[in-house]
């Protein structure tokens, strides 16, 4: 083995240790993804109200005294404003009185989560530089709240769920309220970007 090839792989395992233990911050990622009943079709559907028992829910699973009442109280008007916005940016009307196509209902869920780093976490999952085993110790542990927010839209004639939306990410009790609010649309925009034409 020559000089050049060894100096080489000590660069290498090198970058490989120092990627393992790098942390990229930045803004917490909004994870979306969807479940629907594909035997229903969304051709037809034109009007939408909120459920008839009620528009939404908040549940806390982070302390057992914790009221989620209060984060009702901020979450919900925030969230019935962005429902209804991206749904009439889909063509879709709200309709008060009679039978709607589809009813709406969401719930928040903050719980608590955690996330790990190993070292070499970074590194390619084939790894093809020869690299010689070594041990993957976790190298960053983190604790943090984790929302949740559920849309749900379902078909009153069938009383079922025909499709749902859920969007994840940390949740921050230090935002302020504008901050809150961009989040929260931003989530919802995410979530009915998927929601089927037909």
């Amino acid at each position: 083995m020559t000089i050049r090839s060894t100096n080489v792989r000590k660069l290498v395992l090198s970058l490989a240790l120092l990627l393992g233990l790098t942390v990229v911050v930045g803004a917490q990622k909004i994870e979306v993804r969807v479940q629907r009943d594909k035997s229903f079709s969304f051709a037809g559907v034109r009007t939408w109200n909120w459920h008839p028992d009620g528009a939404g829910d908040v549940k806390m699973l982070t302390r057992a005294d914790e009221d989620p009442a209060p984060i009702k109280a901020r979450f919900e008007p925030v969230i019935l404003d962005a429902v209804e916005k991206e749904l009439a940016a889909r063509g879709m009307t709200r309709r008060t009185e009679g039978a709607p196509d589809v009813l709406v209902n969401y719930y928040v869920l903050v719980v608590p989560a955690t996330s790990s780093t190993q070292l070499g976490h970074f590194l390619p999952s084939v790894a093809e530089y020869g690299l010689p085993p070594f041990t993957t110790p976790t190298t960053r542990m983190k604790a943090f709240e984790q929302g949740t927010l559920v849309l749900d839209v379902v078909a009153p004639a069938q009383k079922s769920v025909i499709w749902r939306g859920i969007a994840e990410t940390e949740a921050r009790r230090d935002f302020t309220p504008d901050q809150r609010k961009v989040r929260i649309e931003k989530a919802v925009h995410e979530i009915f970007k998927k929601l089927p034409k037909k």
